[in-house]
């Protein structure tokens, strides 16, 4: 009988620690989402916010040149915030020269605190 009640808390505190650690890493990702946004231009935000509208899902092909036309912003702004989410370990980028570039959101948390923020300026 003690044996198992000696099991049962072993379990148990097995399973609060995974879920200590899941709270954790999930506040660290939100963090780094909410430092790399703060650390960009109103046009970097934008030009972010387009460009993960341009994907599929959480991954796909964007070519900047053409949502910078089409928002009416540089394209080296677009580049600049993708520099910012990449140093961040938010997303994964790779050029593919003339085809665009792909991008990888490696952060959900990203499009939950732009969610927030969009909401946040429909209120003002």
């Amino acid at each position: 009988l003690i044996l198992a009640e000696f099991g049962a808390m072993v379990v148990g505190m097995g399973v609060m620690l995974l879920k200590v650690k899941r709270a954790e890493t999930e506040d660290k990702n939100t963090a780094n989402v909410q430092i790399a946004l703060k650390a960009m231009s109103f046009s970097e935000l934008k030009s972010v916010i387009h460009i993960l509208n341009e994907l599929e899902g959480s991954e796909g092909l964007v070519v900047a040149s053409r949502v910078a036309d089409r928002v009416g912003i540089t394209r080296s702004v677009i580049v600049n915030a993708l520099r910012k989410l990449e140093s961040a370990n938010v997303i994964q980028s790779k050029s593919l020269g003339m085809k665009g570039t792909y991008i990888r959101v490696l952060n959900d948390s990203l499009l939950d605190e732009l969610n927030k923020m969009d909401c946040k300026k429909r209120r003002i």
